[in-house]
């Protein structure tokens, strides 16, 4: 069961609509509840434990609660508002905006709110090619897409240029680099930091992918798996895509440690060559296994594929994508 988060504000109406929309974001680690009072807290606090409270700056200043909350921010009004022991956010922002701050608030104080923790097992795709231009990106977010309909996808890109901030059209404040790093430093709570970072198409989440190539290569085979491990154990993803690429350090450990990998491909010569010696490659480094779980894609000429990535479960890849899925281990779930 998902943890409580309270709305308490004397503005029915807004708060009305920010715990409709928290209600219906699939997959988001809470439920919203809305309190008109600090006496109807008190009261529901008494049956089920409070995990988090967004609560109106005008009715901070009252009596409050004891231990039955474990985390309390203040929806600010005004610039004047501050408080020395409880943290602020601006009330009058985007719905979206404002859970993602308060995500990233709770990711920095892990040890006060109850982590959301699920042990199952989480399937892991690579998408990798030795050829290019043959679809990989777009045949990975075509299937993320179809793939999201059935469970709770993460998409991550490894590439050193991906163009996502065009194709999403936004730009990125926080990105991959920002989560090995809050990692790196021994931090708790990846699911909320996570949730504060990813970006949405449609119902496939994107981790923004690092904007420096020299970044992305200085990450060690290591730094990946506990990334990957992380994920597995403390999110609620179902399935992880990876969109791999030459930049990425020890490439074929982690296509091992994918359940599949796609391999996009052509049937002109170079494509055939460059695929040959890749295959060579994989064999004399001892990495049969990748081999095993590698499945070969050749496309048809496209005349036309859409720009936005919402728009990809429509195409005609898309209907590929899904023959692929057809004998793939994820259609029996």
């Amino acid at each position: 069961m998902n943890h409580i988060l309270a709305v308490c504000d004397s503005e029915e109406a807004y708060a009305s609509k920010l715990v409709e929309y928290i209600n219906q974001k699939e997959g988001f680690p809470f439920q919203a509840r809305f309190f008109s009072s600090m006496e109807k807290i008190k009261e529901f606090a008494k049956r089920q434990q409070i995990e988090v409270l967004l609560l109106s700056e005008k009715l901070s200043r009252f009596d409050f609660y004891g231990e039955e909350i474990h985390k309390v921010f203040i929806l600010q009004e005004t610039n004047s508002f501050e408080s020395r022991e409880r943290k602020c956010i601006w009330k009058y922002q985007s719905s979206e905006t404002l859970l993602k701050e308060m995500l990233s608030l709770l990711a920095k104080e892990p040890g006060k709110v109850s982590q959301v923790v699920r042990r199952q097992g989480l399937h892991v795709t690579g998408f990798y090619s030795p050829v290019k231009r043959t679809l990989q990106t777009t045949f990975a977010l075509t299937m993320g897409q179809l793939l999201a309909k059935r469970g709770k996808v993460l998409y991550v890109n490894m590439e050193a240029c991906s163009g996502l901030e065009k194709l999403l059209r936004k730009e990125f404040s926080n990105d991959l680099s920002d989560l090995l790093y809050y990692l790196q430093n021994g931090k708790n709570g990846i699911a909320y930091y996570l949730s504060s970072i990813t970006e949405k198409a449609g119902n496939l989440e994107i981790l923004p992918p690092m904007r420096s190539q020299t970044d992305l290569i200085s990450i060690s085979p290591k730094e990946w798996l506990q990334l990957f491990y992380e994920i597995e154990v403390c999110t609620e993803y179902e399935y992880l895509l990876l969109d791999l690429s030459d930049s990425v350090q020890g490439l074929f450990d982690l296509m091992q440690h994918c359940d599949r990998i796609f391999t996009t491909t052509a049937e002109d010569g170079v494509a055939l060559a460059k695929l040959e010696q890749y295959e060579k490659m994989l064999s004399q480094c001892q990495y049969d296994e990748v081999l095993k779980k590698t499945c070969k894609c050749k496309f048809p000429q496209f005349a036309h594929l859409p720009k936005q990535i919402e728009r990809l479960p429509a195409c005609e890849l898309a209907e590929i994508a899904k023959e692929y899925l057809k004998e793939d281990f994820y259609a029996k779930r």
